[in-house]
């Protein structure tokens, strides 16, 4: 089903659709009207419903009045009457219909034709789900269906990663922004910051106290980069005045890890406690109480480890830290960070770091992870030196996106 709406504004328009169809339209063009007759329509939206299909009468119907039409929609099976051809016919030619009243079908054969249509339909939704996703992937946003003016941004925005409906999303909230008088690519890129620095979580920035340490837990997948951020952030601390600084380690096992760590405290002149168990932690905790940072590394594991989750989770209630940041490179696969944010969110995750962001082709996932799991950015590291690490800041991760 497509349907057009016209109004005086977008936002009108998206109002008229959202209020009769509801959150399943689907945006396929939107433009404005320069040569409307109704002054009141000067933006036309063209939209549909894509989980509905109809499927055609049962074969050997001949377009006789079998009954009636199964159509499929997300509601389920829904009944719609068609007429009987021949009896129009008929009429048409001056003769008598066939019969006045619609034969009834036999319960079975009825029951069994609808079965084979829902299961035809079935095959034909699920091919066409996947043909969908392979395009939405592949071309991540309709070009031509959307002003010339926009073309270049859009471009910009499917580049990043982010998802065809987000950035159709984007565009809209965008338009409505620009006027037609400063649609130069300057002002639109300039406006499409805006929009997107409205959309990225930001998580405020920590505080230091007085009387007790800010404590900061880092957890997250082997391999994320979870000491280094570590790592950055104590010398960051150090060289902007705040010497009180400690690192907790729980990662002791790890082949390598204790002895990383060891010896950047050592190099930096840091003090570096170790815990086995969380049994250890209020005695180590207690010869920290005068510092007034403490950054506490964790082990990394594989996902779905449920020994590993229960040790973060045993560390966490012995230590109970301010803050938890989930710690994710940004060149991981989408799904993979989708499955990362599920699991360790679960954990008590309330912060997000990347990782690699000058590593990663698609910065997206700085826009929709935080905002598909509720989980706002903390710190991005973005180098291999010590001082490759900024907090996150909403104009600054437009910009990477736009770039």
């Amino acid at each position: 089903m497509i349907k057009k709406y016209r109004a005086g504004t977008f936002t009108e328009a998206f109002q008229h659709i959202k209020e009769e169809l509801g959150p399943d339209a689907v945006i396929l063009q939107q433009q404005e009207l320069k040569h409307s007759k109704n002054p009141n329509e000067k933006v036309e939206v063209t939209v549909t419903l894509d989980d509905i299909a109809e499927v055609p009468p049962p074969p050997g119907s001949r377009g006789r009045d079998t009954g009636k039409l199964a159509t499929y929609n997300s509601k389920g099976l829904k009944p719609v009457e068609w007429r009987n051809m021949d009896d129009e016919r008929a009429i048409k030619l001056g003769g008598k219909p066939r019969s006045l009243h619609t034969e009834r079908i036999d319960n079975e054969k009825l029951i069994a034709c609808v079965e084979n249509i829902l299961a035809d339909v079935k095959r034909l939704k699920e091919d066409f789900a996947a043909a969908r996703s392979d395009f939405l992937e592949g071309i991540r946003v309709v070009r031509d269906r959307i002003p010339k003016e926009f073309s270049s941004i859009a471009a910009k925005l499917s580049k990043s990663g982010l998802p065809a409906q987000t950035v159709q999303d984007l565009l809209a909230e965008a338009m409505l922004l620009c006027s037609a008088n400063s649609r130069d690519e300057l002002s639109i890129k300039e406006q499409m910051k805006k929009v997107l620095a409205n959309r990225i979580s930001v998580a405020p920035r920590p505080r230091l106290r007085k009387g007790r340490p800010l404590v900061q837990m880092f957890i997250g997948p082997a391999g994320s980069g979870k000491s280094g951020i570590i790592s950055k952030l104590a010398g960051r601390a150090t060289v902007t005045g705040s010497p009180n600084v400690a690192i907790v380690t729980t990662d002791c096992c790890r082949m390598g890890a204790l002895e990383q760590m060891e010896a950047f405290a050592a190099a930096a002149d840091i003090e570096l406690e170790r815990i086995y168990s969380p049994e250890e932690v209020p005695e180590v905790f207690e010869r920290l109480k005068e510092k007034s940072l403490v950054l506490v590394d964790t082990a990394g594991r594989s996902l779905g480890n449920k020994e590993h989750e229960e040790e973060i989770n045993a560390f966490h209630d012995a230590i109970r830290p301010d803050e938890v940041h989930l710690v994710l490179p940004l060149n991981m696969r989408d799904a993979d960070l989708e499955k990362s944010a599920e699991v360790y969110g679960a954990l008590k995750a309330n912060r997000i770091i990347f990782t690699r962001q000058d590593e990663s082709s698609e910065q997206g996932a700085l826009l929709w992870l935080p905002l598909k799991f509720g989980i706002p950015l903390s710190y991005i590291g973005n180098g291999q030196s010590p001082d490759n690490i900024v907090s996150a800041e909403k104009e600054i991760i437009a910009e990477w996106m736009l770039r």
